[in-house]
């Protein structure tokens, strides 16, 4: 009997002893929750922070928290990465410089050019080639907007090779490529010059000296920047000194012929006057 009455004791006494329960100071409205004004970090929450202190709410309340605070994130830093990986030229690689150089005899090329960074954007100002020097700009964007700009400086090699020969005094006329000229039987080497269109092409001569009686074949090889040739020939005949004898007789008949035609003119004018 004393056993079952001191049960019934211990039983009364742990309805009346309250359990403990934590929390911190506020009025809860209907729902059971409110707003953290005061010594929030010691409950671990924020100063302002609205939660709810039964259970179904508090684990409302902490996943919509949990939910705002995944949602407000730093976003990641935009990259500022403005430059070039690489560049090709017609097949060949240009190494990346902020200034760059190409020669080409062609009028116009094709330019390939790839970022360092894969969200940055290029851009190449590509043209038609003058000849010598043209600047092309490439400009890279990054991601961030910053922009840089290279320079590739392409020369156009120059293909001209047109001259122009003038062999005692005169220009020579060329057919074909092909001229000729006549010259003393004194000539040993030809008295000529020239000149070229364009300055940086170069010139080949050969069979210039030690012409011989006869036909002499002289040869002009012009060598443009570019590489291309061409070659003008220049048929030199030097005349024997028997020639220029029979010549030189011939001009002087010629000279009085047509000397004793003026005179005999003028004489019969002069008696038809009287």
């Amino acid at each position: 009997m004393k056993y079952k009455l001191m049960c019934i004791v211990i039983m009364c006494l742990l309805l009346v002893i309250p359990n403990e329960v934590k929390a911190h100071p506020g009025k809860t409205n209907a729902d059971g929750c409110h707003y953290c004004r005061t010594n929030c970090a010691k409950w671990g929450l924020s100063d302002g922070e609205y939660h709810c202190h039964n259970g179904e709410n508090q684990n409302s309340s902490n996943s919509t928290n949990s939910s705002n605070q995944s949602t407000i994130q730093t976003k990641p830093k935009k990259s500022s990465d403005n430059t070039l990986k690489s560049v090709i030229v017609d097949g060949t690689t240009i190494t990346v410089a902020d200034k760059m150089q190409y020669e080409t005899n062609k009028d116009k090329v094709s330019i390939f050019v790839e970022t360092n960074d894969d969200k940055a954007e290029s851009t190449v100002n590509n043209k038609s080639l003058d000849i010598g020097e043209n600047d092309i700009k490439i400009n890279v964007k990054a991601e961030d907007g910053s922009e840089k700009i290279y320079t590739l400086t392409v020369n156009r090699l120059s293909n001209n090779t047109n001259i122009k020969i003038i062999v005692d005094g005169k220009e020579v006329t060329f057919i074909n490529n092909k001229a000729d000229v006549t010259v003393s039987s004194d000539t040993i080497k030809l008295n000529y010059k020239y000149e070229l269109e364009d300055p940086k092409a170069k010139v080949e001569i050969t069979g210039d000296e030690k012409l011989k009686a006869g036909d002499n074949i002289v040869k002009f090889k012009v060598i443009a920047e570019d590489g291309t040739e061409k070659e003008y020939e220049l048929t030199v005949e030097k005349y024997t000194k028997t020639e220029e004898m029979v010549n030189g007789v011939i001009s002087i008949g010629v000279i009085g012929g047509i000397g004793y035609g003026v005179y005999h003119t003028v004489k019969k004018k002069r008696k038809s006057s009287k």
